[in-house]
């Protein structure tokens, strides 16, 4: 996954969520995915997603869009998941943080979140409240595709 800026929120988005014209034009936090991984992953324009990492899960409205295309590495195809980071719990327009997925690093030189991109699961549906969405997230903790073992061990 990777994060991004979009023009109608200024800075991270806690001034322009409260000003209603810009809440009106990005309503919602969304993630943008590529039509193959939407296939792959029963994923619905418009439906909701859940995005996992190893720190937590957010959940967001699914755009897809061929903007967001799958990468070739090393003969292998890699998804990618684009994420806008202005949401939060305050303001008008209000919704899960994107930063909440990464770990908490700063730069050394100037203390801002070094992390814009990261490995994360996606799957359909909102995500889970309380005690499932912490099961959900050591799941995917334990996971290959998260370096875990399968078994609670980490690779």
């Amino acid at each position: 996954m990777t994060t991004y800026r979009l023009t109608e929120h200024h800075t991270a988005g806690g001034m322009s969520r409260t000003l209603p014209y810009l809440s009106e034009l990005q309503p919602e936090m969304f993630c943008e995915v590529s039509p193959e991984l939407a296939a792959e992953r029963r994923l619905v324009h418009g439906g909701w997603a859940t995005v996992v990492t190893a720190r937590t899960a957010i959940e967001a409205r699914v755009m897809v869009t061929p903007r967001i295309t799958p990468l070739r590495v090393q003969g292998r195809v890699v998804h990618q998941v684009g994420l806008p980071y202005h949401w939060g719990q305050r303001g008008l327009s209000t919704g899960d943080s994107a930063n909440d997925l990464f770990a908490v690093v700063l730069d050394p030189n100037v203390h801002i979140q070094e992390v814009k991109a990261a490995t994360c699961d996606i799957r359909p549906g909102r995500r889970p409240r309380g005690a499932a969405l912490t099961a959900l997230v050591e799941s995917y903790r334990r996971s290959p595709e998260a370096g875990g073992t399968g078994d609670g061990h980490r690779a």
